[in-house]
């Protein structure tokens, strides 16, 4: 994959993806600065959101070229989502009110494969009717990876992919996680090898600064987290995931991590943190190259 991009396999090549976009008006502000900015090179955006909708049109617009399916399964903590299918009610995914549930594990307790299914593919077409080409699929709250008790959705993930000819965010380094039991690193192995027989890319390695932060730490010790996590990238592809968003009292109603999405918004922005990334030779890549190359090979190999 490195030499389709003009690097070697020693290089370091990193996406940096906004997670949540579409979350509140305030998420897709920051996001759309971000992208005019250079500051930030994809994102993925949540259907189910009620700012969705204004995220996609923007979007489209703005001819962001770069935007995937954030597939959202789970409601948020403070801040519940329905399912966009509308052909049935989806049982299996939903509490007694109509909404997702909150807890990953119910979902994976008790989903129905072909509810999952029904309800994944709703939000891509979602997304595309509103003018999104999308880049790649990427998941919400791991609700489809089986981290709760190994009963994981992946494949059809993996219908979808080759439905829409896109790649996929399931990290390649995932099995060498030590917080994952050799069960669910054996289920990942699987997948991995799945998705390369069927075409689907895969990225290496996937990073993040903390979701919850203690009081006592603010900007300066996220910035100093990130200086030394850019610092010792590895060489491949590396997603960082960031949720940056200017702070409003509709965030604040949606999430309780108001602040460290605030945070990353500002160091997103920092001439410090892009000098980092220049100084450590760090190349920024998209999902839409990834998408691209996916499709070229695919062309390539006659399919």
């Amino acid at each position: 994959m490195f030499e389709e991009f003009g690097f070697s396999s020693g290089d370091r090549l990193l996406i940096i993806n906004a997670d949540d976009f579409g979350l509140t008006k305030a998420t897709n502000q920051a996001v759309i600065h971000l992208f005019e900015q250079a500051a930030i090179t994809s994102t993925s955006i949540m259907m189910p959101c009620s700012a969705a909708k204004e995220a996609a049109l923007i979007g489209s617009q703005r001819n962001l070229s770069s935007i995937g399916i954030h597939l959202t399964l789970t409601s948020n903590e403070k801040y519940s989502f329905k399912p966009l299918y509308q052909q049935k009610v989806l049982e299996s995914l939903t509490t007694a009110d109509g909404y997702f549930h909150h807890n990953a594990s119910l979902v994976e307790q008790n989903a129905d494969p072909e509810d999952v299914r029904a309800e994944l593919d709703a939000q891509i077409q979602s997304a595309m009717r509103l003018g999104i080409d999308p880049t790649h699929l990427d998941n919400h709250g791991g609700s489809i990876m089986g981290l709760h008790h190994g009963r994981d959705f992946l494949e059809i993930a993996f219908d979808l992919c080759e439905k829409y000819r896109l790649p996929f965010l399931l990290p390649l380094k995932i099995v060498e996680q030590p917080y994952f039991s050799s069960n669910q690193k054996e289920i990942f192995r699987k997948r991995i090898d799945t998705a390369k027989s069927r075409g689907i890319l895969l990225i290496d390695d996937l990073v993040s600064l903390p979701y919850q932060l203690s009081d006592e730490e603010g900007y300066e010790d996220l910035k100093n987290q990130l200086i030394e996590l850019l610092k010792n990238l590895k060489p491949g592809i590396t997603q960082w995931t960031v949720h940056p968003s200017i702070v409003t009292d509709e965030l604040k109603a949606v999430t309780p991590h108001f602040r460290e999405r605030e945070l990353e918004y500002r160091l997103l922005m920092d001439p410090e943190i892009k000098s980092i990334i220049d100084s450590e030779n760090i190349q920024l890549v998209s999902w839409k190259n990834i998408r691209d190359l996916q499709r070229k090979m695919d062309k390539t190999s006659g399919g």
